[in-house]
């Protein structure tokens, strides 16, 4: 059997359950390219990951499953990506133990994630006694980089949120190989260039727990109602540009109502898009004109996604089917790994694996 020699293309996707327009435009779009483009793509459900921000049982499983259900109706393949569970490869945590073994403390405090959310507790809680963040949250950039030279990943396409955990991963391999002998492959971190959606709130960024999304599974009448609510009572303030350039009118406008011009521009043609940006420069009253014109356009892109999403051949049993299928494709890579990874470490090979 010939073996394949494309590269191996990793990302990871955490089990948010419904999946918004944030999502589609920030990691689904890129997804889908790497996809067409004949990569070797490996994705995997960031299940254990999603472990380190709840308080409280999740029905995981259930997220998982109807996030890849989604998923599958936006066009991604499992016959043609790789498409596995974290947790339905047990040796991430066995690897994971081996990487904290040579990880310094210090290098996981300075992690911007975990800093953050330190930062944040320090400020709200006054004379704050002890650390209360989890072994979790600190070691997160060693399971991160445990999922990714497991399975001998060469790229790592992400944004600039995860760049510095990447580049965490490079630095454990490296360290490895010094130390033991040149076992682990060395990822290569590539730049993704994601689009952050503005929320519909009018904040940064599109986010589930915000409130302030645009769902792919959202019927036309909760699109319509969603859209009337933005606000936009605000009176549009003079454009500085004659450019056509999204990039340079929308952030001049009020944080709400350029969310919704965002959402225009991705998803109407160019004509409708450029005749509410006269509108706009002309200070014409045409806020219920514009909402429901986008809220047909989002709810033209939702009917393939929702279709798909209910199509006879997308169920949990054909989900269940492809996750179990692809975790066995990556099973051999991954034990490899670890395996020589504990020989290499003086532990020899384990005695109950063939």
């Amino acid at each position: 059997m010939a073996t394949d020699k494309r590269e191996i293309i990793l990302s990871g996707i955490r089990p948010t359950g419904r999946l918004h327009y944030g999502n589609y435009f920030g990691a689904i779009r890129a997804f889908l390219d790497l996809q067409e483009q004949g990569h070797r793509c490996y994705y995997f459900i960031a299940d254990y990951h999603a472990l380190t921000t709840i308080t409280e049982r999740m029905d995981l499983y259930r997220q998982t499953i109807d996030m890849l259900r989604t998923y599958v109706a936006c066009g991604l393949d499992p016959a043609k990506s790789v498409i596995y569970r974290q947790s339905d490869l047990p040796c991430t945590a066995e690897l994971t133990l081996l990487l904290g073994m040579i990880t310094n403390i210090g290098h996981l405090e300075r992690g911007t994630t975990y800093k953050d959310k330190m930062a944040k507790l320090t400020s709200e809680s006054e004379g704050l006694e002890g650390n209360p963040l989890s072994y979790g949250l600190l070691g997160y950039p060693v399971l991160m980089a445990a999922d990714i030279l497991i399975v001998k990943a060469d790229k790592v396409p992400v944004g600039d949120d995860q760049r510095q955990h990447v580049e965490m991963a490079i630095e454990m391999a490296r360290k490895f190989n010094h130390r033991f002998g040149e076992v682990l492959k060395v990822p290569a971190s590539v730049p993704r260039n994601a689009l952050r959606l503005p929320g519909l709130d009018g904040s940064a960024k599109m986010g589930k727990s915000d409130n302030n999304t645009l769902d792919l599974l959202d019927d036309p009448k909760t699109v319509l109602a969603k859209i009337k609510g933005v606000q936009t009572t605000t009176d549009p303030l003079p454009l500085s540009s004659d450019s056509d350039d999204p990039d340079a009118i929308i952030p001049q406008m009020p944080p709400s109502l350029g969310a919704l011009y965002r959402m225009l521009h991705l998803l109407a043609p160019e004509d409708v898009y450029q005749d509410f940006v006269g509108k706009y420069r002309r200070g014409e009253k045409f806020y219920g004109t514009l909402k429901t014109t986008l809220a047909e356009h989002v709810s033209k892109f939702n009917a393939p996604i929702i279709e798909g999403f209910n199509a006879p051949g997308n169920t949990e049993a054909t989900v269940c089917e492809f996750l179990r299928a692809n975790a066995e494709k990556v099973t051999e890579t991954a034990l490899d790994t670890v395996e020589s990874c504990k020989a290499a470490m003086g532990l020899g090979r384990s005695l109950f694996r063939a």
